[in-house]
């Protein structure tokens, strides 16, 4: 299966035709509790992850949420 994730083409391979959200996040790393999913231009509740199907040549956008800033 072919995704573009993050502007780059990356190859997954996987014995069944399609992941749900959920699982392709995890497979690729991420935290669920960290991240902010985009797919084909909508952005996906993560209550929906579960049972949103990811299709071969779907384009995603994962934002990692990272805490910061400075204390004065």
């Amino acid at each position: 299966m072919n995704l573009k994730i993050n502007g780059e083409i990356q190859s997954i391979e996987k014995s069944n035709e399609e992941f749900q959200l959920e699982g392709l996040l995890e497979h690729l790393g991420y935290q669920p509790q960290l991240v902010v999913v985009e797919l084909n231009g909508a952005i996906i509740n993560p209550k929906d992850w579960i049972s949103t199907k990811i299709k071969n040549g779907d384009c995603l956008e994962v934002v990692t949420i990272v805490g910061g800033g400075s204390y004065s």
